[in-house]
């Protein structure tokens, strides 16, 4: 759902800092099906096997890095970086605990070591966008048809129709696009 916000902001000169680009970790290449995590990190209220789920989709998404002679980590990066509005990426550093964890000093490298020319094509980046769809898998913060009270939360409220007329300006259907999808 990031992206569709994108059209909007490159058409109002907003720059982008897409955060959270490691995906969990994931693309750090250090968290793995059984990974121990610290017993108050927010990781652990992610529904289901997304480890798992996550790895087959890395894999994937591995052959276009090796292209490219990026790492995962910078693949990502040069993904979100080749959407024009986005001008910077900003990770999550976090030092994971148990055998094979990097150090946060080992990442700072890696994302220091993405080129700073996009490397992708339009083919990849197309590949990339459908390999990580993940439209209607969750509840998402903000104004969305899943919020059915008229109780403003701290990270969710009603989808008013002035919302619902904006998203369709820039071709977003609240339902179709906003709504958490039954699994």
């Amino acid at each position: 759902p990031g992206e569709l916000s994108l059209a909007a902001c490159a058409a109002h000169d907003v720059e982008v800092i897409a955060r959270v680009v490691d995906y969990g970790g994931l693309f750090w290449d250090d968290v793995r099906p059984g990974h121990a995590f610290a017993p108050r990190d927010h990781r652990l209220h992610r529904p289901g096997p997304w480890i798992e789920r996550g790895m087959v989709k890395l894999e994937q998404a591995r052959v276009i890095a090796d292209r490219h002679g990026l790492t995962l980590l910078q693949l990502a990066a040069q993904w979100d970086l080749a959407h024009p509005p986005v001008r910077c990426v900003a990770p999550t550093l976090i030092q994971e605990i148990g055998p094979g964890a990097r150090t946060i000093e080992s990442k700072r490298a890696e994302l220091a070591g993405t080129p700073a020319e996009i490397r992708l094509g339009a083919e990849e980046i197309a590949a990339l966008r459908a390999l990580g769809d993940n439209t209607g898998s969750m509840l998402l913060k903000g104004a969305t048809p899943d919020h059915d009270s008229d109780e403003v939360l701290a990270d969710r409220w009603p989808l008013e129709p002035a919302l619902v007329a904006a998203g369709r300006r820039w071709g977003i259907d609240a339902e179709r696009d906003l709504r958490k999808t039954p699994a």
